[in-house]
Parts: C-alpha cells; sequence; structure tokens
C-alpha cells in the first residue's frame, strides 16, 4: 500500500499515511525546544474575563516547561502536515 507523506514545518519531522490529502497534527509543539522535554498544559490563576485585551480572550502561553528557572512558557500552537 502506498505511503503519502508530508513534513513539518516547524521541526521538519516526516509523518506517514496511507490516503493522500490527509491532515496529521505534529506533535512538536508539545516539547520545549530548550531542552526536549515534553512540558505540561499551562493553567493560568486568573479566569478568562480578568485578562482580555481588546474584548479577546486569547491565551498566548498554552504549554509550560518547569525545568528550567525561570520557567518557560511556550506560544507555540499544534501544526498541521498535509502528506501528498
Amino acid at each position: 500500500m502506498a505511503c503519502y507523506s508530508g513534513k513539518c514545518e516547524r521541526c521538519g519531522k516526516t509523518h506517514c499515511s496511507q490516503r493522500k490529502g490527509d491532515i496529521v497534527v505534529c506533535d512538536c509543539w508539545k516539547y520545549c525546544p530548550m531542552c526536549g522535554a515534553e512540558m505540561t498544559p499551562y493553567a493560568p490563576d486568573l479566569t478568562l474575563n480578568t485578562y482580555g485585551f481588546d474584548n479577546r480572550r486569547d491565551l498566548a502561553v498554552l504549554m509550560v516547561c518547569t525545568l528550567h528557572f525561570p520557567m518557560f512558557f511556550s506560544t507555540r500552537k499544534p501544526v498541521e502536515v498535509t502528506c501528498t
């Protein structure tokens, strides 16, 4: 069976799928770019309506690596890879 592949534009990892046009989410956004350890989800202490900006409630920090001092707060988001 054919293997269709696509490369992540951020980390360069190649993903394969058996169907052409499949979209795969690369997991590189979950790993710390400084040490390579898997980060944990960031949960702020505040409610969303406390720190909104211009009526937006976007949370820029998604993951945190607690192995560093000060902690590393990541703003990376998942990357979709299209297998062609």
